[in-house]
């Protein structure tokens, strides 16, 4: 014989009280365990109405002291706590959601220790609102944390799960042995209608949000819902791939993401203005905006180098001799250059392709009143009526303005080419398109984000100016008798 055999000290028959003496009966002899009261199967209380809700008190005061215990280690590790929050803790009682309908409330203690002691921990801020608690529910993809709300989401678990297992419970009753093509043809179209529904009604949620919000609010939620604005937010946080950050760095971002004030920062810059993540990430002491911009110059030509021939970063433009640029803004100088110089990235092998960078601040006074689609679009036509004339006329060649927003969103011809150059990867590296685009953009997203944080937290020069190196400095070191020890 074949197959499983099953152990009758540990199988248990759960039956009503009216046919407990005849289960007995039936059983006597056979080390079968009979019970009238309830059972835990596959860490699913069955049985009674008054064992179910023991059973879920008694797991929810166990998951209750496991949060206490991650949030602990959120006070040192913030990012690794939200993490194993978002990828694995939530998951319990989502799988317990699944299984037995109308127990929301017994999961009021456990979101009272989400709201006032796991997310201030985490997001080193008070205890949420209402709209911050719903803000946090969202996915990150929508703007939120994905911090879900266990009240909120158990009748929609248990009705997912109830149509997914539908066709299997047809087969059951039907006693029938053989898994057919159409339950799982059934059982497939199903799971894809229920991840339609959830992504409506995470939709919804967020545009109901957004009408709750104050405008700078709703911009904010719209910055931090951009495709690429949330990569690190999502990823795992693995050193190796430099996906970590330390505590005061992922306070530091998520302080970015929604526009809170960081922590432990002055009142005023050292230039005299009025110290604010809007304006530090603008400021030029320090040099810390250029920095940024050439974090991503170096890391897109570094990745270039991988799929195309003859890439130069920061290539001299040919000097024109009487040709005449269309446009006013133009840049004619005799020394101007571009970023990076790439050959064969959109079409033949010699065909050269110049790109320019940009980072902007999308809370910035020039950008603070436009929406985010039209800063992308201004920035792109100054980027194009600056060069493209003049590499297309003189150079031969076409231009590609790559311009990003210094919270994580990219603009529509930017989008094209860090796909196109996706593509090219994982064709080189033989891995799927989808994983090397999501390894992309979650190493721009990392990228602008430390960025971001160096111009908050980096030290700016109080005197405005570099040290001056005396240019004599033989004639110091003979005066100042200064000898080697």
């Amino acid at each position: 014989m074949f197959g499983y055999h099953a152990n009758p000290a540990k199988t248990w028959l759960v039956t009503k009280d009216t046919h407990l003496s005849e289960a007995i009966t039936a059983f006597s002899g056979s080390n079968v365990n009979v019970t009238s009261v309830g059972h835990t199967h596959l860490g699913v209380p069955l049985g009674t109405t008054d064992y179910i809700n023991h059973s879920l008190s008694k797991k929810v005061d166990q998951w209750c002291s496991e949060l206490r215990l991650l949030s602990e280690i959120a006070v040192t590790q913030p990012h690794a706590a939200f993490a194993a929050f978002n990828h694995g803790f939530s998951s319990k009682w989502s799988y317990l959601s699944r299984t037995l309908p109308d127990i929301s409330i017994h999961f009021q203690p456990l979101e009272n220790i989400i709201r006032t002691v796991f997310i201030p921990t985490v997001t080193g801020r008070p205890p949420p609102n209402d709209i911050n608690r719903d803000m946090f529910a969202l996915p990150a993809r929508l703007g939120g944390l994905g911090l879900c709300n266990p009240l909120g989401q158990c009748d929609l678990e248990f009705s997912a799960s109830t149509a997914i297992s539908g066709p299997l419970k047809d087969l059951i009753l039907h006693k029938q042995t053989d898994y057919s093509y159409e339950c799982l043809a059934a059982q497939i179209n199903q799971k894809s209608t229920i991840k339609q529904l959830r992504r409506e009604q995470s939709i919804l949620a967020a545009e109901k949000l957004k009408q709750r919000l104050s405008p700078t609010g709703a911009k904010v939620l719209a910055l931090a819902s951009e495709k690429g604005s949330s990569n690190w937010l999502t990823s795992l946080p693995i050193e190796e791939f430099g996906f970590s950050l330390h505590k005061g760095a992922f306070v530091d971002a998520l302080s970015l993401h929604y526009g809170w004030p960081p922590p432990g920062t002055p009142t005023h810059c050292v230039c005299g203005e009025n110290f604010s993540v809007h304006h530090v990430l603008s400021c030029p002491r320090g040099g810390f905006p250029s920095i940024r911009h050439n974090e991503i110059r170096d890391a897109t030509a570094n990745l270039l180098t991988e799929v195309c021939h003859d890439v130069m970063v920061e290539p001299d433009l040919q000097p024109l001799t009487g040709e005449t640029m269309s446009h006013r803004t133009s840049n004619s100088n005799e020394g101007a250059r571009l970023d990076i110089a790439v050959n064969g990235f959109w079409g033949g092998r010699y065909e050269k392709t110049f790109l320019d960078v940009r980072v902007f601040n999308p809370h910035a006074p020039s950008n603070s009143n436009t929406s985010i689609n039209n800063c992308y679009r201004k920035h792109e036509k100054e980027k194009k009526r600056a060069y493209e004339q003049r590499i297309l006329e003189v150079e031969h060649a076409s231009f590609t303005p790559i311009v990003l927003s210094a919270t994580g969103g990219m603009a529509k011809q930017s989008t094209s080419f860090y796909k196109r150059l996706a593509s090219l990867l994982a064709d080189k590296w033989d891995h799927k398109y989808s994983q090397t685009l999501y390894w992309l953009r979650c190493r721009l997203s990392f990228s602008l984000l430390r960025s971001a944080i160096q111009c908050i937290r980096g030290a700016r020069s109080s005197r405005g100016h570099a040290i001056r190196c005396p240019t004599q400095i033989d004639l110091v070191s003979n005066e100042a008798q200064l000898t080697n020890q």
